[in-house]
Order: structure tokens, then C-alpha cells, then sequence
């Protein structure tokens, strides 16, 4: 840190901030994942719209699945087009609100190597003064590689944030996609029960 210079500590900033954005959304992803899982294990049995409404107004405010149920179960005017339509904005509504700070993650990912490249760059462009500005006896080939070296160190903390930020970032987004995908499956199964039961 000290040897990298001031950069260094914009990127340990970022690494924080990576990292307390990462655990949000794991503690997120577990939370809504054991709902959803609470409302399917309650609802195995439900072929009523009662049994439905029940469950849905329960898990309302933790599982995506009763919120996306709830648009089911509250259609009165039983038409299946506008039902789809009011399950697919549910769902990208559902989805938008468990991307919140993903933003943020993908934006760290690609600046953390670019402030990195930016040390080094500053880094060389000092090692470079320091050589015109020394004598013409010659030039301290240590001088030289110290300020290179210490100059790429940056670049190293750039891209070590910068890769692991995409690995999270990617592990996240496809925990998400799974969760919507069990959302939309979840809402056809109960599309479809909620239907049967009205014409019984």
C-alpha cells in the first residue's frame, strides 16, 4: 500500500465496497431463495384460489413467488393474455429490485484495472523524470528498475479487484437468473391451478 502510492488506497476503497455489496446480495440471494422455497413447500398441496390468496398475503413480503402469485390469484377477469403480461412486468419488476448495486460491481470491475494501468502509467512517468534529471555520468540501473517495479504495483492491485469483482459479479447474476426462472415457472404452475380451480 504505502509503496503503490495514493491509488492503492482508491483501490482498497473499492475493494471494501466490493466487498460489502457482495455479502448484501449473498444475504439477499439466501433470504428470497428460503421464501420462495417456504411458499412451493406450502403450496404442494394448495388447488384452491383460497389456499393460493393464504399463501400469498403469508411470504407477501419476502418471496418474489407470492408477490408474482398474488397477480394470479388477484386476476378477476380471468383473461390470460393480460395475466401473462402482468406476470412478466412482476417479474422484471421483482428482478430489477434484486439487481440493485449489481450496477455498482460491474462499474468497480472495469474501472479497479483501468486505476491500476493509471498508477503504473503516473509510476513510469516519474521514473522517467528521475532519469533525465540525473547526471550524465550515467544512469543507476537499481534507481531505474525500483521505480518500474514499484510503479506496476498498482497495475497488480487494479487487476486482482478487478478479476475478482467479475468473478462475484458473475456468480451473482447467475444465482439471480436461476431465481427467475424458478419465478416464472412457479407463476405457470400456479397460472395454471388457479384457472383449473375457477372452472371446477
Amino acid at each position: 500500500m504505502l509503496q503503490g502510492g495514493f491509488l492503492m488506497y482508491i483501490l482498497l476503497l473499492i475493494s471494501i465496497a466490493v466487498l460489502g455489496i457482495v455479502i448484501e446480495k449473498y444475504r439477499q440471494i439466501a433470504l428470497v431463495r428460503k421464501a420462495n422455497r417456504s411458499v412451493l413447500e406450502t403450496l404442494q398441496n394448495a388447488s384452491q384460489s383460497k389456499e393460493m390468496i393464504a399463501v400469498a398475503k403469508k411470504y407477501h413480503k419476502t418471496s418474489p413467488i407470492a408477490r408474482m402469485l398474488d397477480k394470479v390469484v388477484a386476476n378477476q377477469n380471468q383473461d390470460k393474455d393480460l395475466l401473462v403480461q402482468s406476470l412478466e412486468s412482476a417479474a422484471n419488476y421483482e428482478l430489477h429490485l434484486l439487481e440493485r448495486g449489481m450496477a455498482w460491481l460491474s462499474t468497480f470491475a472495469a474501472i479497479a484495472p483501468l486505476i491500476g494501468f493509471l498508477g503504473t502509467v503516473i509510476g513510469m512517468v516519474r521514473v522517467f523524470m528521475n532519469i533525465q534529471h540525473q547526471s550524465s555520468a550515467g544512469i543507476d540501473i537499481n534507481i531505474l528498475a525500483g521505480g518500474i517495479w514499484v510503479a506496476l504495483l498498482t497495475t497488480i492491485g487494479g487487476l486482482v479487484v478487478g478479476i475478482i469483482t467479475i468473478v462475484f459479479y458473475n456468480d451473482i447474476v447467475q444465482k439471480l437468473e436461476s431465481i427467475l426462472h424458478d419465478m416464472q415457472d412457479a407463476a405457470t404452475t400456479y397460472m395454471i391451478k388457479h384457472y383449473k380451480s375457477n372452472e371446477a
